[in-house]
């Protein structure tokens, strides 16, 4: 792992914004741009595609609006920002990891104040229960029931929140969220561009992901595993997944 101490500035600054030869002449930032941020709009682009012309389609296969999917991509990209912003990874230090206590901390700094006043909801809400139940977590909050709908219909109608029978709906515009993402990683760039601190942080997660390689020595499934595919390719250099 990368020891900014050791770094000098141009050092520090040409690890995160200059082409890396040990990375294909690629941009470190640049890849957050191109491959995290990309991914994200190719999605968008198809989702907007679909909805401008589903009446074209005519196989019969259902289709969604990624109103599932598109959430947890954004929320990954976040938690991986949020994380080089903060400077502590998984891969880094394990023990003391949070990754919501990470996003609270980039939420505070970088997004409108209407998603700075309550980003653990939104964390929690949307990030934790599409990632591990496949639909947001519901709260409860004395006899209010608060819950959240994503919505890619209308991309021009704001995210917003409604009150009904004792229920709290927080509806939110999947292309204004990830319009916020993007102006937040912008600023986060700026800020980076000429905060030492910052980039420090950013080394010391970049190199934690980046460098890491987990040994399977001990790891008695996954050896036998690596054994089957290294006795498989033995046989021939090209070995078939699927």
């Amino acid at each position: 792992m990368k020891d900014p101490v050791k770094m000098t500035k141009r050092e520090k600054y040409n690890y995160i914004f200059a082409p890396a030869s040990s990375r294909n002449n690629e941009i470190r930032f640049d890849w957050i741009h191109h491959c995290l941020l990309g991914d994200i709009q190719t999605f968008l682009d198809g989702v907007e595609n679909f909805l401008q012309n589903k009446g074209k389609f005519s196989d019969n296969l259902p289709r969604g609006g990624g109103n599932l999917s598109v959430p947890i991509i954004i929320s990954t990209a976040l938690e991986f920002v949020s994380a080089l912003y903060v400077g502590k990874t998984r891969y880094k230090d394990d023990e003391n990891y949070n990754a919501t206590k990470n996003v609270n901390e980039f939420i505070a700094h970088f997004f409108p104040n209407s998603y700075k006043k309550i980003p653990s909801l939104l964390w929690d809400g949307i990030r934790n229960g599409i990632v591990h139940t496949f639909s947001p977590k519901p709260f409860k909050y004395h006899q209010n029931y608060i819950r959240f709908q994503f919505f890619v219909e209308d991309r021009d109608v704001q995210s917003h929140v409604t009150k009904g029978n004792h229920t709290v709906l927080i509806k939110i515009n999947i292309f204004e969220l990830y319009q916020h993402l993007k102006r937040a990683i912008k600023n986060y760039c700026a800020e980076l561009e000429n905060n030492e601190n910052l980039q420090d942080k950013f080394i010391l997660a970049w190199s934690s992901i980046e460098e890491y390689t987990r040994n399977i020595d001990s790891d008695v499934e996954k050896s036998n595993k690596a054994e089957m595919l290294l006795s498989e390719l033995e046989k021939n250099n090209n070995y078939l997944v699927l």
